[in-house]
C-alpha cells in the first residue's frame, strides 16, 4: 500500500513539472513579429528624426501610443514627434505630412495601424487524472486509502490574437517603404500591454536592421 502511495506521488510530481514548463514555453510565445520585410536597396544612415503617426480613431488612443512609442525611440537617441502635436484634430493626410516633413525635416516616418483581430476557438478534451479517495469497507470495519483514475470533464477555449501593422518609411530623396512587420500578441490583458508588447518587438527590430540606430 505504501509503495503504491508513492508510485503515485512521484507521477503527480512529474505531471505538475510537465505542465508547469509547458505553460513557460507557451508563456514565452504569446507575442512575435511576423510579416517582417527591409527594403534591400535601402542604404541610407539610420534615422534620427521621425513623425510618428498612429492611425487611431480615438484620440486618446492615438496619442498613448504615439507616446509610448516615441519614449522607446529615444532611449535609442532618435528624435521623434508624435503627428498629435502637429495635427491636434485628425489623423493627417498624405499631403499634410509631407508638408510636416518638409517644415521639421523629417528623415523618416513610421505608421502604425492596427489590422482585424482573429478569434479562434478549440476544444481540449478532459484528461484522465489520478485522485486520492478513502472508502470505508463495511465487510472489515476498515478504510482503505488509493488512488483511482477520474475523467475530467473537457474545456472550450477561445484565443484572441491582436495584430499591429507597422511601415516606416523613408524620406531622403522620394518617399518609399523601408520596412515592414505585424506584431502579434495572443490574448493580452489590456491596451496598455499590447502597446507595450508590440513597441518593445518592433523598435529593437528596427535597430538590428539599422532603420535607427543601436543602442
Amino acid at each position: 500500500m505504501q509503495t503504491r502511495l508513492k508510485i503515485n506521488l512521484s507521477h503527480g510530481i512529474f505531471l505538475a513539472i510537465v505542465i508547469l514548463l509547458s505553460f513557460i514555453n507557451f508563456s514565452c510565445a504569446t507575442s512575435r513579429l511576423t510579416n517582417v520585410w527591409k527594403s534591400p536597396e535601402y542604404k541610407n544612415p539610420p534615422m534620427t528624426n521621425m513623425l510618428i503617426i498612429a492611425a487611431k480613431n480615438n484620440s486618446v488612443n492615438r496619442h498613448l501610443w504615439e507616446d509610448v512609442i516615441v519614449a522607446e525611440l529615444s532611449v535609442r537617441g532618435v528624435k521623434s514627434t508624435p503627428s498629435y502635436r502637429l495635427f491636434a484634430d485628425s489623423i493627417p493626410n498624405p499631403e499634410q505630412v509631407r508638408a510636416a516633413v518638409q517644415e521639421k525635416k523629417f528623415d523618416g516616418v513610421l505608421f502604425i495601424r492596427r489590422l482585424p483581430t482573429e478569434l479562434s476557438t478549440n476544444y481540449k478534451p478532459g484528461n484522465v487524472s489520478g485522485e486520492l479517495v478513502t472508502r470505508y469497507n463495511e465487510r472489515t470495519s476498515t478504510y482503505s486509502t488509493f488512488y483511482e483514475d477520474v475523467q475530467q470533464l473537457g474545456s472550450t477555449d477561445t484565443t484572441k490574437v491582436v495584430r499591429q501593422e507597422v511601415k516606416v518609411f523613408t524620406t531622403q530623396e522620394s518617399y518609399w517603404l523601408v520596412w515592414s512587420g505585424v506584431g502579434e500578441m495572443i490574448n493580452p490583458n489590456s491596451s496598455e500591454e499590447i502597446r507595450d508588447v508590440i513597441t518593445g518587438l518592433v523598435i529593437p527590430e528596427l535597430a538590428r536592421q539599422g532603420i535607427i540606430p543601436a543602442k
